[in-house]
């Protein structure tokens, strides 16, 4: 159960979901369990149904890959909530991207291909370069009920780092991966 709720819990039905905590990680976390992280404006969305979930899909065109293996210059990301047919549903956690904004996404991807952010919104980040050039990521605090490793509960307290830091942690994490094989 640990594993779904720290990957986005998207595959539950969508009265369990509401109802479930998302594990605060923390950046390194983050960086170590996704399997890619992409640096991309949102070009458009849609919406989608499987099974009983409506998921939005954001379609971003990828200026800069941090973490994997080299791709499309496009990539979807699904995000559990949204509106099809005249229904709307909605998830604590779940993050909501606006076409042509910029955005920093830690990407999990499902065995069955589809691309989500993990954790849920604490794996989006907000794209902006300040006055001195730098470029930070910023994540506001999340609107779900989180715990921490053991299950306590917890505040969400938002993040907020350079991409500079960022492109270390990355390094960093890779290096280690590189060591223990």
């Amino acid at each position: 159960m640990r594993k779904l709720l720290t990957l986005g819990i998207a595959a539950l039905p969508a009265g369990m979901v509401s109802a479930t905590p998302l594990e605060r990680l923390s950046l390194d976390q983050m960086v170590q369990k996704s399997m890619s992280i992409v640096r991309g404006r949102v070009l458009d969305t849609a919406s989608v149904q499987r099974g009983n979930v409506i998921y939005t899909v954001y379609r971003l065109q990828v200026s800069e890959r941090l973490k994997g293996s080299a791709g499309p210059s496009t990539v979807e990301v699904y995000v559990p909530g949204g509106t099809k047919s005249g229904y709307r549903q909605s998830f604590a956690g779940s993050p909501v991207l606006d076409t042509g904004a910029e955005y920093v996404v830690f990407i999990w991807t499902s065995p069955s291909g589809i691309n989500q952010p993990i954790g849920l919104g604490q794996g989006v980040f907000d794209v902006k370069s300040i006055a001195s050039g730098e470029t930070v990521l910023s994540r506001g605090t999340l609107d779900a009920q989180m715990v921490d490793s053991t299950g306590r509960a917890v505040e969400d307290q938002g993040l907020k780092l350079s991409l500079g830091r960022l492109r270390q942690a990355v390094a960093q994490a890779e290096a280690m991966k590189a060591e223990v094989q």
